[in-house]
């Protein structure tokens, strides 16, 4: 069985190792890549699209004649979700009910002025997609407005390489002067041609660069070896091989398996079982010859039937082949995600639970960040308020206090006519660690 740390091996061996090294990298720096596009993708799909509202305003946003989501503004946002890879869905409202639809958190991004979006538990992209015209002496910038801050740095750096690109000029140019519109065919000729040349001197270079590297690696496996242990160890990856001809699955970089490693049975036995027939299938596949790679994401019990202790491993799995072609081996490149997961599942908890508080029709209350800053506030405190952005206890706020604090406020805002006093309640979150996450104050009126 191959060694990922053997110091002295015959020149097949070395031939052998060499070749995985480089498949493992390859992976992992895939796996670094896509991770931030992947989760956009698995928290927005058919199932859950991402919901964009409008307004009329031709030729920016309207609905065409099949009652059909159609404009400038529209067509930017097709292309830049499309790039993204992610599903979505418009809807085109009346400017109130467009904006309240948004704010009631039912649709995720919304195209309008940012003037009217100036609160922290609003994302405005740094771009500006477009201008309208207000009044004769007026005119207002219109960008992507959203909640999800991961999204929000995903449109923004999208629009920007469709800027870059010429794809946005060639957007306005279709609606606003569709006439200039031609297809030079000669060019992307030029294009295409061009393309496959440097493609061509890449792949030269490239088998070049890499047969240096396999003659540099036979040479010094030693140094190799440290250099693909200080790469798995940054990355927190496990590596274990299946050998097919043994039907053992063995570590190669980590401690996952037992020591004297599980067969295939045996490794399968300890995924949940929801989830063996998916694994049991595509290993199938795999060592038939029909498939090279697939995507690990499974949870894998390593204790016993009688004291079970999971773990969610995420990753991928490839396929490597002997000399005349057929599968050999197939190397599972896996990160440790249960901390994380756990982390993930725990913050969404404590959303539903807060968010049901605050759902509360009765009593006013503000939810604030551990600084002191508004972040939302429910119906009943909105009304106490009269729309009146204000924090209740920022003169008195005492960063990381850990004790309920109780205070009267005097609502004195002559211009709304507002003048009361309030009984305020400060009530510090905590998260995990112990430390303090957030505040909930509730209020009612003084006697």
């Amino acid at each position: 069985m191959p060694s990922a740390v053997r110091r002295q091996t015959t020149p097949k061996a070395n031939s052998l190792m060499r070749y995985r090294y480089v498949t493992i990298i390859m992976f992992l720096l895939a796996v670094v890549l896509q991770t931030a596009a992947q989760a956009l993708k698995d928290r927005y799909n058919r199932q859950r699209p991402v919901l964009i509202v409008y307004s009329e305003n031709p030729p920016y946003e309207f609905e065409n004649e099949n009652g059909e989501p159609a404009g400038i503004n529209v067509d930017v946002m097709k292309v830049v979700m499309e790039e993204l890879g992610l599903s979505y869905s418009f809807a085109m409202k009346e400017p109130a009910e467009a904006r309240s639809t948004f704010e009631s958190g039912k649709a995720d991004l919304i195209l309008s002025d940012r003037r009217s979006f100036q609160t922290n538990s609003h994302f405005i992209s740094e771009n500006v997609i477009n201008f309208k015209h207000i009044s004769e002496d007026s005119i207002a910038e219109i960008h992507f407005i959203g909640r999800d801050r991961q999204l929000m740095d995903q449109l923004d750096d999208q629009y920007s390489r469709l800027k870059q690109s010429g794809g946005m000029a060639d957007i306005q140019e279709r609606w606003i002067h569709p006439e200039r519109i031609h297809y030079d065919y000669t060019r992307w000729a030029f294009y295409i041609a061009a393309a496959l040349l440097l493609a061509a001197i890449c792949l030269y270079l490239l088998s070049r660069l890499v047969r240096k590297h396999v003659s540099r690696v036979t040479r010094n496996s030693t140094e190799v070896n440290e250099m693909i242990s200080r790469a798995l160890h940054m990355g927190d990856y496990d590596v274990m091989l299946y050998d097919l001809a043994k039907n053992r699955f063995t570590n190669q970089y980590g401690k996952i398996l037992p020591e004297k490693g599980l067969t295939l049975e045996e490794y399968t036995q300890r995924i949940l079982p929801d989830q063996r027939e998916e694994f049991t299938q595509k290993m199938r596949s795999m060592m038939e010859g029909r498939e090279r790679h697939f995507v690990l994401n499974k949870r894998w019990n390593q204790g016993t039937e009688e004291k079970p202790c999971y773990l969610d491993l995420q990753g991928h799995a490839i396929c490597e082949t002997n000399d005349d072609g057929r599968p050999a081996y197939v190397i599972n490149a896996v990160n440790d995600v249960t901390h994380e997961v756990e982390v993930y599942h725990a913050a969404r908890d404590i959303v539903h639970k807060y968010e049901a508080i605050l759902s509360d029709p009765f009593v006013p209350m503000s939810f604030y960040d551990n600084n002191g800053t508004l972040i939302d506030h429910n119906d009943a405190m909105k009304n106490l308020l009269y729309g009146i952005n204000d924090s209740l206890f920022k003169e008195i706020f005492k960063p990381q206090e850990r004790k309920d604090q109780r205070f009267t406020r005097h609502l004195y805002y002559p211009e709304f006519g507002i003048d009361k006093y309030v009984e305020c309640h400060i009530q510090p979150l905590y998260n995990a660690k112990g430390k303090i996450a957030n505040y909930l104050v509730t209020t009612s009126s003084a006697k």
